[in-house]
């Protein structure tokens, strides 16, 4: 019986056995060679699953410190340029209830250094500030400044607020990129939990 190839497998076709006789010895052969290719395509599925799973308990690592490093990654490092800073955007405007969104996200970042935390905050709402401001160092508050409605098509009346969303994201990704000079952010909104 022929199976498929797989991945990693070495395939070779089916040779006549010339050890045995008739049709008894062929097929020995046939059975020893596809032995041998399952058993190579095992072999380097094994070797491939191997490398997934080192680079899994590397991540690992990481996450279960906190941000922590062992000392090879710190000797890789200290060879190579500093780890990039990714700043989390969160996206706010009237919901006091940001709170639980930023209480997860300092809870769970692994390194307030490499994640730090910046909210941009539209609609001017004063509950939904003092919140964010009681966090104090641990994150940047930013407000943006146009709170001015936006002329739109009288038949686009009704999506006035996505106009206003889509304003406010490109003023805060605009402020994250060219203002604070990071080159990749992770953006989030007000009502992650």
């Amino acid at each position: 019986m022929r199976r498929p190839s797989t991945q990693g497998a070495l395939d070779t076709p089916d040779k006549p056995d010339k050890t045995g006789d008739g049709d008894g010895g062929g097929q020995l052969g046939n059975l020893m060679n596809e032995v041998m290719r399952v058993a190579n395509a095992f072999e380097a599925e094994l070797e491939s699953q191997k490398k997934i799973l080192l680079q899994i308990q590397n991540h690992w690592a990481v996450w279960e410190n906190k941000g922590g490093v062992t000392a090879a990654k710190q000797k890789s490092q200290a060879k190579h340029s500093a780890p990039a800073v990714i700043p989390i955007l969160v996206i706010a405007c009237n919901r006091v209830t940001v709170k639980r969104c930023l209480d997860k996200l300092i809870e769970h970042r692994p390194s307030a250094e490499l994640y730090p935390i910046i909210v941009s905050q539209d609609c001017g709402h004063a509950e939904t500030s003092d919140v964010i401001a009681s966090y104090g160092s641990q994150l940047t508050h930013i407000k943006q400044p146009d709170l001015s409605d936006i002329a739109v098509p009288s038949q686009h009346k009704k999506f006035q607020g996505y106009y206003k969303i889509s304003r406010h994201y490109h003023w805060a990704l605009n402020q994250v990129f060219n203002t604070f000079s990071y080159s990749a952010a992770v953006v989030v909104e007000d009502d992650l939990e």
